[in-house]
């Protein structure tokens, strides 16, 4: 991670101070500062003379590995250097970087300074337009984009790796880091046979020949993972995955969860480890770099167009990769392309704005028929981030969860993957109801906030405490008789000892009977869209009439609409991100060093 970090800092636009001279008049020390970030208070030690920062160390935080912890340090790195407390937030981590000023703030009222001051001295960015040229331009720089760069690389291409953020990492560094693999080529008819147990097939069919070409990789890839020293071993018996960092341990160790056992995620490791290797590989690595148009000659793509605060940025390329991700964060598109999605809340990263589907579009590349979400886990507060890539919800599973029509349509239980396709709303963002009386309510995390939030007047907090089923009923807006039926009929299997609708452990059987009743709404944040722009199996971008988009590749959930069935079931994810990258940096590298 610290190689990670170092990378990071040495990527950041460097900064020349435009500021009044130094005043004297602080008490040379060091202070300790703090401040509130994600998960918790962060801690950091600033060492001053009488006019100057010498040095900021970060003694203590839990902010996410991978993307709080960066910003921390890209803030500290952006005060020393310019000498000023006017820091630009990092894109990606805007509330790690509020604490990181925060903290900086107190360590130097602590010290005697005039805060006012210090946050007047504007640090300016040069302004200059460049060109550049490479064999091989990745847009986006997430677990696929980082894979194609690693493989293209190694095939002996000069690349450059862009991102529009501040940090790297996308939404995969917030997952697990493990995806349905196989180990040897054995294993690859077994393996792939695995990945289309797990999906779903109804409206929207596989491309199995497709599958079988990326599966055919596996091999290859985790023999190259264990020659880089990625520590990964069997997962769930169905792949591959890699273990967390420590400071991933640290982040799971705060997570609450009532009746499930938290799930640290190795994602951050993983990307480091390719991160390292990047750089081994002579990649460029170039942040806060949005792409906003690809070059052409002749309808061949040539490069990248990118419109920065330091200028415009052009890159040559021999060939060009697109893996920006998804367009969860992209409301216009999702109405588009995948109508409803776009009144969901999501957890997938701040950059999954479509941006390489718009690019590509504008070339005519085609999109898949099928468009969709991907399962997200049920949060009572959409804006407090929840851990993307946990499988389980964070409720009493002793409760009842039902739709909004009073239905009790799937285990509690179940996990997040499995329980989207039952609570889908047409006109509203999908959501289902944790159902309680007191005694289960009393093991429901933060209630009382949520209560007290309702009662204020919140526009999406919704929690409800009656003395009535009746009352319940209309506070959710709810048919009563509907709700008074689905309880009864639950009560009735509770007292049982038996759940003959959908399975869930006699242990979580409570009957909801004790006189006081509660509701809580529940948002299913989604992980993002799949579906995309269409690829072959060599991952270049096809047209309406399923001829290439000469020099342009695409990896990753920017293509996905044909490597996953009805619903995303976790696992394929990272492997299409994993498979697809590989096989357009290899491919995208071939093309490029030929000419």
């Amino acid at each position: 991670m610290k190689k990670l970090l170092s990378l990071l800092l040495i990527a950041l636009l460097t900064f020349s101070a435009v500021m009044p001279a130094l005043a004297d008049g602080m008490t040379p020390g060091t202070y300790i500062g703090t401040g509130t970030g994600m998960d918790g208070q962060i801690q950091i030690a600033v060492t001053v003379d009488e006019s100057a920062i010498t040095s900021i160390e970060i003694l203590d935080d839990n902010e996410t590995a991978g993307v709080g912890d960066t910003a921390l340090a890209l803030i500290a790195q952006q005060v020393l250097e310019g000498q000023t407390l006017a820091a630009d937030t990092v894109t990606g981590a805007t509330v790690s970087s509020a604490a990181m000023k925060t903290a900086l703030t107190d360590a130097m009222t602590q010290a005697g300074a005039d805060i006012s001051q210090w946050k007047s001295r504007k640090s300016e960015t040069e302004v200059k337009d460049e060109e550049f040229d490479y064999d091989v331009v990745v847009v986006g720089a997430g677990y696929a984009g980082m894979q194609a760069a690693m493989k293209a690389s190694q095939d002996g291409a000069r690349v450059a790796l862009l991102e529009k953020l501040g940090i790297i990492g996308g939404t995969s560094i917030f997952s697990s880091g493990a995806f349905v693999a196989a180990f040897t080529e054995e294993e690859i008819p077994e393996k792939t046979q695995v990945w289309l147990d797990r999906n779903t097939e109804y409206d929207n069919q596989i491309d199995r020949d497709k599958l079988q070409a990326a599966m055919s990789n596996a091999p290859e890839i985790i023999a190259l993972y264990t020659e880089m020293g990625i520590e990964g071993k069997t997962f769930m018996e169905t792949g591959w995955g890699v273990d967390p960092s420590e400071k991933a341990l640290k982040n799971a160790s705060t997570i609450e969860l009532v009746d499930a056992e938290v799930h640290p995620k190795g994602g951050e490791y993983l990307l480091s480890t390719l991160m390292d290797r990047l750089t081994k590989n002579g990649v460029d690595v170039f942040v806060s770099t949005p792409a906003t148009g690809l070059l052409t000659e002749e309808g061949r793509v040539t490069g990248v167009r990118c419109e920065t605060k330091s200028g415009v940025k052009t890159y040559h390329a021999g060939t060009v990769v697109l893996a920006t991700g998804t367009y969860a964060r992209n409301k216009e598109l999702c109405a588009e392309l995948d109508p409803g999605a776009e009144l969901n809340y999501t957890a997938a990263a701040k950059g999954d704005t479509g941006d390489g589907i718009i690019m590509a579009r504008e070339l005519g590349a085609a999109l898949y028929p099928y468009q969709h979400k991907m399962s997200g886990i049920f949060a009572p507060d959409p804006y407090d981030m929840p851990v993307v890539g946990q499988p389980w919800n964070s409720y009493p599973y002793d409760c009842l969860l039902i739709n909004s029509k009073a239905e009790r349509k799937v285990s509690e239980t179940a996990g997040t993957h499995f329980q989207m396709e039952y609570f889908i709303e047409k006109d509203a963002p999908d959501y289902g109801w944790v159902i309680m009386d007191q005694a289960i309510a009393d093991r429901f995390l933060n209630l009382d906030k949520y209560l007290s939030a309702t009662q204020n007047g919140s526009s999406y907090l919704q929690a409800f405490k009656e003395d009535s089923l009746e009352k319940l009923a209309q506070d959710m807006n709810m048919d009563p008789e509907a709700l008074k039926e689905t309880v009864e009929h639950y009560n009735a299997l509770c007292l049982s000892g038996e759940d003959t609708d959908f399975g869930k452990a006699k242990e979580y059987l409570s009957p909801i009977d004790d006189g006081t009743y509660y509701a809580v709404k529940e948002y299913d944040l989604t992980r993002g869209q799949f579906g995309g722009i269409v690829t072959n199996d060599r991952a270049q971008v096809l047209k309406d009439d399923g001829t290439p988009i000469e020099g342009l590749y695409a990896a990753g959930l920017i293509s996905s609409g044909d490597l996953l069935g009805d619903f995303y079931p976790g696992m394929e994810a990272l492997g299409i991100c994993s498979y697809m990258g590989y096989i357009a940096g290899r491919e995208a590298a071939a093309e490029a060093t030929s000419r």
